[in-house]
């Protein structure tokens, strides 16, 4: 991930703005002490923590760009929707929305998908509005078909 994914710019400008990266390694003694506390099985592994330590996103594995942004993304609006910023949750989640579907189209599977449903649950977290969360809920449905993240919206 080092030579492509995070070098991207939109990576970067994310990671730049709203967070602040640590690298650990198995291959130092104190990190693996770290990484065991953090759960970690395999590398690499991606957590999206807020400055309490409580872990908002996790994946494991490399990803592309895109799909790193996504992940990024959805944990840095999880964070700020929990730390009581709602607006700025939305403003994330639109803009990793807009990224991914200039990328790979509107409809291209689960990350599209988990954009959506979040962005349909800050925006009722946000207004407790029905209808904004099922017009949201309803592009899962038609992206995910009968997936894992169709199946959440009830």
């Amino acid at each position: 991930m080092d030579a492509v994914s995070y070098p991207d710019r939109e990576v970067a400008e994310l990671i730049g703005k709203w967070m602040v990266p640590v690298r650990l390694t198995f291959g130092n003694p104190v990190h693996r002490e770290m990484l065991r506390g953090l759960g970690a099985l395999w590398t690499p592994t991606l957590w999206v923590l807020d400055r309490n330590g409580r872990e908002f996103r996790r994946e494991t594995g490399y990803l592309e760009p895109s799909d790193l942004h996504s992940v990024l993304s959805e944990g840095v609006a999880l964070a700020l929707v929990a730390g009581g910023r709602a607006p700025d949750a939305e403003q994330v989640l639109d803009r990793a929305i807009g990224h991914f579907d200039a990328v790979h189209g509107a409809r291209n599977g689960s990350w599209s998908a988990s954009l959506r449903y979040w962005r349909g649950a800050v925006g009722y977290l946000r207004s407790g509005d029905h209808v904004e969360l099922e017009a949201w809920w309803d592009q899962v449905r038609l992206i995910d078909g009968n997936g894992p993240w169709a199946r959440r919206c009830v």
